[in-house]
């Protein structure tokens, strides 16, 4: 398991460019955020991320397994050719599960909270049902049997996510020459569109090549403007409710409806279908769209927006080290964070519908939630960096180590302003022969005590330390 989820530290970079957006769309005049829906678009994406944090070992590790004992071909990852057959392994692999995500209806329910927003923003990028990522990951299982490298997934996959943050915004217009071939800005409203004659259209991650081979490709017109959301409206701030609104809806089908053959297969039927004895005349499905209707939008006072938004700043700070610090976490710290997490948001919901109900419970939830950043914030944590070298048996062993030390008194490190000097270190240094070769190994542990050190560690510390221990190491040989 990795010391770190370094997902974490895209969150801060995410948040400024929505708020540039923000920021360019007001001077062009033009009002395309509302604070509430924001926020709860905002939510999802927490608990998606909370979600993956969780999963991605498990999920990860599959793929991992398949490659090494399944695999038909060898690509090598130092090699140009498998980095270019698996962009487009892994966007075809996307575009089929995003399009089967909305055929049936079992998996609509682990994709449909991304098109609940009646907004289309930046925000909306963010705006993911916790469990995608929970059923995703099987199709891109026959990526790891054709002999795809886990790393080099892992980064077309991380390029393929990054790509599609930027096509939900409506300050870009369409794209000359890349209309038609790449996934833009234009081609992508399109799929969040609710118009009868967009639905179901673009599902290309950053390619639409797949949209054209394949019958689902509809480029935006002036005649149709988009409006945007579900057809089946959400009506709630509430993250854990949206997340669960599409699965809720087919279990209270399953056990109401009198047929038992209906109770089965309307899990498996397209997307939005329900069985005769429990539609209603007004009800709409999915597949066939609707026109533009009011927007949710309870009013709230500004006393309110200013609790919810001091509020949820404070649990993005908590997320953003809780994710990125998650693989040193005990299981019951692990469950505390994401209690923590989702009660604060169903909190913020709650005061964003304008209902206070259960306010008294902000004397506990605050309280804690303020401790709970103070302890991951001063969190220790112990690292490594480790050499090896095969040497020749006849090479001296002639380096002598001080086995504790501290950062600050090793030869080769200069340390950066983040770190205190008197961390403290131990070296370990080990000759073992092997015939006519022997092998060097050194390792050093150190443990940091603060997020910031952390964060310093991961980005530049240890990969600084790790190339110039091994300069230092081969000057004494």
């Amino acid at each position: 398991m990795a010391e770190y989820n370094v997902t974490a530290l895209a969150i801060p970079l995410f948040l400024f460019f929505m708020m540039v957006e923000y920021a360019y769309l007001r001077l062009r005049g033009r009002d395309l955020h509302r604070f509430s829906d924001n926020i709860a678009s905002l939510s999802m994406g927490i608990c998606l991320l909370v979600s993956d944090a969780l999963l991605k070992t498990f999920t990860f590790s599959v793929f991992i397994w398949a490659f090494s004992s399944y695999r038909l071909f060898d690509f090598g990852s130092a090699n140009w050719v498998t980095w270019v057959v698996f962009f487009f392994g892994v966007d075809f692999c996307y575009y089929w599960f995003h399009r089967i995500a909305h055929t049936y209806n079992f998996l609509w329910g682990a994709h449909v909270g991304h098109h609940q927003s009646e907004e289309y923003n930046l925000t909306t990028a963010l705006r993911q049902s916790a469990f995608q990522y929970a059923f995703s990951w099987v199709f891109y299982l026959p990526l790891a049997f054709l002999g795809c490298p886990p790393e080099v997934f892992l980064v077309q996959f991380m390029l393929l996510k990054a790509y599609q943050f930027w096509l939900h915004t409506q300050a870009i217009d369409r794209i000359p020459l890349m209309e038609g071939i790449f996934s833009t800005p234009s081609s992508h409203r399109v799929h969040h569109a609710k118009n009868p004659i967009y639905i179901d259209k673009n599902f290309g991650g950053t390619l639409v090549i797949w949209d054209r081979m394949f019958g689902s490709w509809q480029p935006e017109t002036a005649a149709h403007p988009c409006h945007y959301g579900t057809t089946t409206p959400l009506k709630t701030w509430n993250p854990v409710t949206a997340n669960l609104q599409h699965w809720s809806m087919l279990f209270r089908d399953s056990v109401h409806t009198e047929r038992w053959w209906d109770k089965v297969r309307l899990w498996f039927k397209p997307t939005g279908w329900r069985p005769l004895d429990r539609r209603r005349s007004s009800t709409k499905l999915q597949k066939t769209g609707v026109t533009n209707r009011p927007k949710y939008d309870p009013e709230i006072s500004s006393l309110t927006k200013v609790y919810c938004g001091i509020s949820f700043a404070l649990l993005v700070v908590l997320v953003t080290m809780f994710i990125f610090l998650s693989p040193q976490l005990s299981a019951r710290e692990l469950a505390f964070g994401v209690l923590l997490i989702l009660g604060g948001l169903v909190m913020i919901s709650q005061f964003l519908e304008g209902r206070f109900t259960f306010r008294l419970v902000e004397v506990v939830r605050v309280p804690a939630l303020l401790w709970f950043i103070a302890a991951l914030w001063t969190l220790p944590i112990s690292t490594q960096v480790s050499q090896r070298f095969e040497l020749a048996s006849s090479t001296p062993s002639k380096i002598e180590l001080i086995e504790e030390t501290t950062l600050s008194a090793l030869p080769w490190f200069e340390k950066p302003a983040v770190l205190d000097g008197t961390t403290p270190a131990v070296q370990q240094l080990t000759w073992r022969a092997d015939g006519e070769q022997q092998q060097l190994e050194y390792t050093l542990r150190y443990e940091l005590s603060s997020f910031p050190e952390h964060v310093v560690n991961i980005l530049s510390v240890r990969s600084a330390m790790e190339e110039n221990s091994r300069s230092w190491l081969q000057e004494q040989l």
